[in-house]
């Protein structure tokens, strides 16, 4: 049985809640300003990546990857990239979930980028969390509250079931130009939400993951 190899990336907005921390095997990348993020909580990261305009420096790091100010992706995105490239797809961000709105919509496709991939991918922001899977599912642990919604990234997402939450569906299909999905609730019992031919972008009251 293959066992998901994680990594741990961090971003450049400030971190009070690590649901999940990582673990002495696991990797850790820093995206430019998250080196600094990284290191106040206690966290040394194994690659810091980024042209590190945000940061104001070039840090003292062993393993450092330096981006050019011009260039065509985010330090995030690169970040995922080399995390997949060291055979990652088991993915955890911290510190990119609100900010800017458009690093945020960026950081979305970054998802659906691992999500296309066969990768899973987290990410964790101190109020709202989100993930995206693509012919796949998603589960949860039974939560006592917490809203949760979800969208479609493809113009149709055919199959999409939603068992344990306060609105269920079965095998219905979903258009990306709609509202059908926001705001349901977590039961207090465990669930799960799937989709036979499609993307989905699921966002979540940040809890203890999964």
């Amino acid at each position: 049985m293959n066992t998901m190899k994680r990594c741990f990336i961090f971003g450049a907005l400030p971190v009070e809640k690590m649901p999940v921390a990582p673990a002495e095997d696991d990797l850790v990348i820093a995206a430019d300003k998250g080196y600094e993020v990284a290191l106040s909580l206690g966290i040394t990261p194994d690659i810091v990546v980024g042209d590190f305009d945000s940061l104001g420096k070039v840090p003292d790091a062993e393993n450092l990857i330096q981006l050019n100010v011009r260039k065509d992706d985010t330090d995030m995105e690169h970040a995922v990239g080399v995390a997949l490239e060291k055979g990652c797809d088991d993915l955890i961000v911290y510190g990119a979930v609100g900010g800017k709105l458009d690093h945020t919509l960026g950081n979305i496709a970054v998802a659906e980028r691992v999500a296309l991939a066969g990768g899973k991918i987290l990410f964790c922001g101190d109020d709202s969390s989100f993930t995206v899977i693509h012919n796949s599912f998603c589960a949860f642990p039974a939560r006592s509250g917490g809203r949760i919604s979800v969208f479609s990234l493809k113009e149709i997402s055919h199959g999409v079931t939603i068992k344990g939450l306060s609105y269920e569906a079965d095998k219905i299909d979903l258009p990306r130009a709609v509202t059908r999905g926001v705001s349901n609730e977590f039961a207090g019992q465990p669930s799960r939400i799937s989709v036979t031919d499609g993307t989905l972008l699921i966002v979540f009251d940040t809890q203890e993951y999964m």
